[in-house]
């Protein structure tokens, strides 16, 4: 009897570690503005992350650079400079909204190995110089966010609002989206906060679609400061920001995924045109 109770226990056990292993997803997401030809000012962003009940860390890379195919003497634009972030995020997940709380720890500079991701890249891409020996220098960066999604009107529309403090950059948001098909998933593009794919085994075939729109309203921002033209003044940040983005989903029993494209209005005085940029999120349930 005794061993019969010991091999159902152990039987009880193999069983929950089954199914925890069933709720570790995996995702990667991928910014970048390839899709418009541009390669200026967000030029790339990358996040390798692991969520597990509502619980994620992460890895999260940011490049900005100049527009280095319409820059000339005298014109002012940004210094190249890459950001990068180890992160942790809990999620807080229920029928009719959706909260998530994330704090992040790394460095802003040359250690952050921008240039040489953007290099990389360009092996295989061409793209116009980009002089990194104007890029800031290194420096500590840090932040925390908390952002709120909530639904409203059948779910189809959800309203977002957080903050983000860091040393780096600073700013309150608040915003919206609409969305046909499965109504479940939010736009991370409008959260500006880590937001795994939504992924249901049962949601299989399932596909999603929205639009929507944010404003931004910023405290600080020390990665625009320095001019990329060296007799140039240095820049001057804009207080107030918009966002609009559109995306669509597609859920398998494998896992997710999602495009998204976006366009911010102009980040700082002299900027001649608004910034657009696509993300592909790729997730993997197993």
């Amino acid at each position: 009897m005794d061993r019969m109770r010991l091999a159902c226990a152990a039987f009880a056990l193999a069983c929950g570690a089954c199914v925890a292993a069933e709720d570790s997803r995996w995702y990667a997401k991928i910014d970048n503005d390839v899709a418009f030809g541009t390669d200026r000012w967000y030029s790339s962003g990358v996040r390798v992350a692991r969520v597990q009940d509502g619980v994620e860390f992460g890895v999260d890379q940011e490049v900005y650079t100049p527009a280095a195919k319409d820059w000339q003497p005298g014109k002012d634009d940004r210094v190249p400079v890459g950001r990068l972030l180890v992160y942790g995020a809990l999620h807080d997940e229920r029928p009719g909204h959706f909260q998530t709380v994330q704090l992040a720890l790394g460095v802003r500079g040359p250690a952050a190995l921008g240039r040489q991701t953007t290099n990389a890249i360009h092996h295989l891409i061409s793209a116009p110089h980009v002089d990194w020996s104007r890029q800031l220098d290194n420096a500590f960066d840090a932040g925390v966010a908390f952002t709120r999604s909530q639904s409203v009107v059948l779910d189809r529309i959800k309203v977002h609002a957080g903050a983000t403090l860091g040393t780096q950059l600073s700013f309150v948001h608040a915003g919206f989206e609409v969305r046909v098909g499965d109504a479940r998933p939010a736009s991370a593009l409008l959260r500006f906060a880590p937001t795994p794919p939504f992924a249901w085994a049962q949601a299989a075939g399932d596909w999603s679609a929205y639009a929507g729109a944010s404003v931004r309203a910023i405290g600080h921002n020390d990665l625009l400061s320095r001019n990329y033209d060296p007799f140039g003044a240095d820049l001057e940040y804009r207080r107030g920001m918009t966002r609009v983005a559109v995306g669509a989903s597609w859920v398998q029993r494998w896992g997710t995924v999602a495009f998204d494209v976006a366009q911010d209005s102009k980040e700082y005085d002299g900027q001649f045109a608004p910034q657009r940029f696509g993300s592909l999120t790729v997730h993997l349930a197993f």
